[in-house]
């Protein structure tokens, strides 16, 4: 279960692969050495969440560094004649998409976890709201506290304690109280 700072991170990582596809299509000359930088930069950010697909997106920067050595990619076919450029653009671009699906077919169950947990929360405040629980949200110097002193409260009611059970289930106690601090951001503070 990866932490939500760490799924952004990751996500971050694959929002700026839109960079990479206008290098490409603007014919870049540093199309391949990008590639392979934004690869490593993936590699390491899942290496250091010791995620084993780690090990498939170093594959997959093997694959240009050995088309850079005129080892055609298995799977890859040309149509007229070949070059070395071709086959380096062709193994980057068929990396770039392979470690995009790979990670992202990997991120969805997490990110749906984290959108799990904010519903429960949402339906959390909500009964919270109603029964009068938190009547309003406290104020204060520290914010981490005031988080804590909400959650301890929710926790505390009988009608509520299953659902912070379930939410600290999704995500772990620490995201519970950054799901929490989102969700008061966005609904509560609101109204």
């Amino acid at each position: 279960m990866l932490r939500i700072v760490n799924i952004e991170e990751i996500q971050n990582i694959l929002s700026s692969l839109s960079k990479l596809t206008d290098l490409q299509q603007q014919r870049d000359s540093s199309f391949d050495k990008k590639v392979k930088l934004w690869l490593a930069s993936l590699e390491q950010t899942l290496e250091s969440n010791k995620l084993m697909q780690a090990s498939e997106v170093a594959t997959l920067r093997g694959v240009i560094l050995s088309a850079e050595n005129g080892v055609i990619p298995p799977g890859l076919e040309f149509h007229g004649r070949t070059s070395k450029r071709k086959i380096v653009e062709a193994a980057a671009s068929f990396s770039l998409r392979k470690a995009c699906n790979l990670v992202s077919n990997f991120l969805e169950k997490e990110v749906e976890r984290v959108s799990n947990s904010e519903r429960m929360m949402r339906q959390l405040l909500a009964v919270a709201n109603t029964k009068g629980v938190i009547q309003q949200i406290p104020g204060g110097s520290d914010h981490t506290e005031v988080l804590k002193s909400i959650w301890r409260k929710l926790s505390s009611d009988p009608e509520l304690t299953p659902g912070t059970t379930n939410v600290e289930g999704l995500v772990g106690p620490q995201d519970a109280l950054i799901v929490l601090d989102r969700i008061i951001a966005s609904d509560l503070r609101k109204q």
